[in-house]
C-alpha cells in the first residue's frame, strides 16, 4: 500500500493536469484517454500501471466482497433498530397520554384511578434558576449535608429541557414502568401549561401556579392527584410529587418506588418515598402503614412545627395511647427537622439523612415493624417537622 501512495505522488507530480482540460471527449470521461496519449512520455505511469495493476485489482476484489457481506448485516442491523423503535413508539402511543388537565381529572375521576401528570419542558426557562446547591461535609463517621444559596448574579437556567429529554429515554422504555402506567390516568402537560377550567373572561391561570402544585416549585418531573380514596381527606388531592430536583431527573427504580407508595396525604407519602429510596433500603416503611399511628406521628409533627422545637415531646404519655388502641407491642419513635426554607420533597430526604447520622435514630429507621406512621409538617419558621412512630 506504500509502493501505491508514492507511485501516486510521482504520477501527479510528472504529469501536467492542466493538459486534462483541453481534450475534447464528447461529454465522456477523457481520463483513459488522457493517460493514453501521455503514457509514451510518462515511464512513471507506465511503470505504475505495470506493477500494481495486480494490487489494485485484489484491492478491488476484496472491497467488493466486504460490500456484498456487510451491506445485508447493515441492513438487518438498521432493520432491527427500526423495530425496536418502533415497538417503543407503540408503547408509549398505547399508554394514551390525555393532554387536557380538566377533561384528564374528569376521566380520572369517573375510573376511580389516580391521576399521573408528567410537566415536561422542550426548553430551558430563565425564571427557574440554579438557586441552591448541595454540599456534604464529613464530621467523623457522619456526613453533614449543607443548601447552599446561590447568589442571584451566579445564577444560571437549569437545564430542564434535556433533563426530560434523559428521563424521558431512560424511564418510559422500562416494561416495569409502563406497566404500572396502567393503574393510573396519564397527563402529559408542558410546565407553562394553563388551567382552562377556570371562570369564562378570566385569564387562564398557569397549572404550577396553583397552590395545589405549589411544593413541584415549577420544575419538570411527576405529580399524583388522587380520585381512587373518595372517603379520605387527601381526595382529590395532590398526594405525590417527583420534581426533577436541580435537574435531576429520577431513576426507573425510583419511579417504580413512587408510584407504589400507600395511600396517604402528600407529605406522608413524600416521606415515605425518601426512606424507600435512601440507598441502605431502610425496613421501617415495609410493615402495615397504620391509620391510627400515622395520626399520632402527624399530631406530634403538628406540635413540633407550632412550637418550633425539635424533640419527642409528651412521648409517654403518646407511646401509652398507640399501646391501648392497638393493643400490643413496644412503641418507639424518631424525629428529625429540615433545613430552613427547603420545599417538602427535600426536607423529606435531608430528614432521612439526618437519621442516618445518628445511630439511634436509624436502628429505629432501618428495621422492620410491625406498624408504622410517618409525616412531615411546615412550621412558622420554613423548617419542616418529621415524626416517625413504630409499633413492634
Amino acid at each position: 500500500m506504500s509502493n501505491f501512495i508514492h507511485r501516486t505522488s510521482i504520477v501527479t507530480n510528472n504529469t501536467n493536469f492542466a493538459d486534462y482540460n483541453k481534450l475534447n471527449t464528447g461529454g465522456k470521461s477523457g481520463i483513459l484517454k488522457f493517460f493514453r496519449q501521455n503514457s509514451k512520455t510518462n515511464k512513471n505511469f507506465s511503470e505504475f500501471h505495470n506493477q500494481n495493476w495486480h494490487d489494485i485489482s485484489n484491492i478491488f476484489f476484496t472491497s467488493l466482497i466486504l460490500l456484498v457481506f456487510l451491506l445485508p448485516c447493515s441492513v438487518f442491523s438498521s432493520f432491527l433498530f427500526a423495530e425496536e423503535r418502533l415497538w417503543n413508539e407503540l408503547e408509549l402511543d398505547h399508554l394514551a397520554w390525555e393532554t387536557n388537565y380538566a377533561k384528564a381529572s374528569q376521566k380520572a375521576k369517573e375510573q376511580s384511578k389516580n391521576l399521573l401528570i408528567y410537566f415536561y419542558a422542550i426548553k430551558d426557562s430563565l425564571l427557574i434558576p440554579n438557586s441552591t446547591e448541595e454540599r456534604f461535609i464529613k464530621t467523623g463517621n457522619n456526613e453533614i449535608r449543607q443548601v447552599v444559596y446561590v447568589l442571584p448574579q451566579l445564577q444560571k437556567p437549569l437545564p430542564i429541557a434535556a433533563a426530560c429529554r434523559e428521563f424521558e429515554q431512560r424511564v418510559f422504555e422500562k416494561s416495569e414502568v409502563l406497566d404500572l402506567f396502567n393503574n393510573y390516568i396519564l397527563l402529559k402537560l408542558p410546565i407553562d401549561a394553563v388551567d382552562e377550567s377556570g371562570v369564562e373572561g378570566q385569564s387562564a391561570t398557569p397549572i404550577l401556579d396553583l397552590p395545589n402544585f405549589r411544593e413541584m416549585a415549577h420544575l419538570p418531573g411527576l405529580a399524583v392527584i388522587d380520585y381512587e380514596h373518595k372517603t379520605a381527606s387527601y381526595y382529590e388531592n395532590l398526594v405525590g410529587i417527583l420534581p426533577f430536583l436541580r435537574a435531576k431527573p429520577p431513576t426507573s427504580e425510583q419511579v417504580q418506588t413512587f408510584l407504589t407508595l400507600p395511600p396517604g396525604t402528600l407529605t406522608q407519602r413524600t416521606l415515605i418515598y425518601a426512606l424507600r429510596v435512601h440507598p441502605e433500603r431502610p425496613l421501617s416503611t415495609m410493615g402495615t402503614f397504620h391509620p391510627f399511628v400515622t395520626q399520632e406521628a402527624t399530631e406530634h409533627s403538628i406540635y413540633q412545627a407550632k412550637t418550633g422545637v425539635l424533640g419527642h415531646q409528651n412521648f409517654g404519655t403518646r407511646s401509652t395511647r398507640i399501646s391501648e388502641e392497638l393493643g400490643q407491642g413496644s412503641v418507639s419513635e424518631i424525629c428529625a427537622q429540615s433545613w430552613t426554607d427547603e420545599g417538602l420533597f427535600e426536607a423529606a430526604i435531608g430528614c432521612v439523612r439526618a437519621w442516618r447520622n445518628s445511630s439511634g435514630h436509624w436502628s429505629a429507621a432501618r428495621k422492620k415493624h410491625a406498624y408504622y406512621g410517618y409525616d412531615i409538617v411546615l412550621g412558622s419558621n420554613n423548617i419542616w417537622y418529621a415524626t416517625g412512630i413504630f409499633i413492634d
